[in-house]
């Protein structure tokens, strides 16, 4: 099956835009280095590997995984799984969401979201221009530092992954890199 995206919100003046509609969401606890955590399996470790080629390629810092923000990200898959509807927490965090099969959820989650880079121009965040790569420009946004992400199953077999970043990113008037 394909994959469901659920669209992104539109960004407050002052608030991060965080949440999207339609999109992928991934996130995971911090490491010391950056670059990986030992408790990651396989498929996180991808993921978060993903985020940091990504944020290389356009000069910003390596994300850390980070436990917490991987401990709330699974609350929030679990919940959609059981809803069965892409929505997002609306919590302070910034969160990518994503539905799909496949035995690597994690990875399949960030490739998703890092597909919406060739929608990206450039451009200053506005209220109203994101929507098509907010996932995008969240994994790569130059002040987030920490990832954390969460899958959970549903009675039919799809993951629901969950992706929260701190600091949030797609702050209006801002750029990620």
């Amino acid at each position: 099956p394909q994959p469901t995206y659920v669209a992104a919100p539109e960004p407050e003046k002052e608030e991060p835009a965080t949440t999207q509609e339609e999109a992928p969401a991934a996130t995971q606890p911090s490491s010391d280095s950056g670059s990986g955590s030992s408790n990651l399996d396989a498929d996180q470790q991808k993921a978060l590997d993903l985020h940091n080629e990504a944020r290389k390629a356009v000069g910003n810092e390596p994300l850390s995984w980070d436990d917490s923000l991987a401990s709330g990200a699974q609350e929030w898959a679990d919940h959609l799984a059981q809803l069965g509807s892409l929505e997002h927490s609306q919590g302070e965090d910034g969160e990518n969401l994503y539905m799909g099969s496949g035995s690597n959820p994690y990875s399949a989650a960030v490739e998703a979201f890092l597909s919406e880079k060739s929608q990206y121009n450039g451009e200053a965040i506005s209220g109203s221009n994101y929507m098509s790569f907010g996932h995008y420009t969240q994994c790569v946004w130059k002040t987030t530092t920490k990832v954390g992400m969460a899958v959970a199953k549903d009675s039919s077999g799809a993951s629901w992954v969950v992706a929260r970043y701190q600091k949030p990113g797609n702050m209006i008037g801002d750029k990620p890199y």
